[in-house]
């Protein structure tokens, strides 16, 4: 069972985000937040084994998250989402210590290898 968390500023997405996940029955969803501090405070308290985040989001964008996150004694592994796209958006997730990026117009596809690969301890970057 891979246990993961869901950060995203937009209700419509976070919906989304649990349709898509609830359908594998290898993931539980342990939390789902609106802001990356609520996300920080998810990895925190329950320690899930992958956190999808959106980078654009209020209070901490997701890029600060991450690097609050990693600097946590905790096994999460961070996957970033965007719309934004180009080899800037995927080197900055990488540099904040993300293990995986995916463009949000291909999360349906994209997500549950992604969840995978860095549950693996793998990296997965899709620009």
């Amino acid at each position: 069972m891979i246990r993961v968390a869901i950060a995203d500023d937009h209700p419509e997405m976070r919906v989304a985000l649990r349709l898509l996940l609830n359908m594998n029955k290898e993931i539980e969803i342990v939390c789902v937040t609106s802001n990356g501090q609520e996300a920080v405070d998810c990895v925190k308290r329950l320690q899930p084994d992958v956190l999808v985040m959106d980078i654009h989001m209020p209070v901490l964008d997701g890029f600060a998250a991450t690097k609050q996150i990693t600097d946590l004694p905790v096994p999460t592994r961070v996957i970033l989402m965007s719309t934004d796209r180009g080899i800037f958006i995927t080197r900055q997730a990488a540099d904040v210590g993300a293990q995986g990026f995916v463009l949000k117009d291909d999360v349906a596809k994209s997500l549950l290898p992604a969840i995978e690969t860095v549950h693996r301890g793998e990296q997965f970057f899709r620009e």
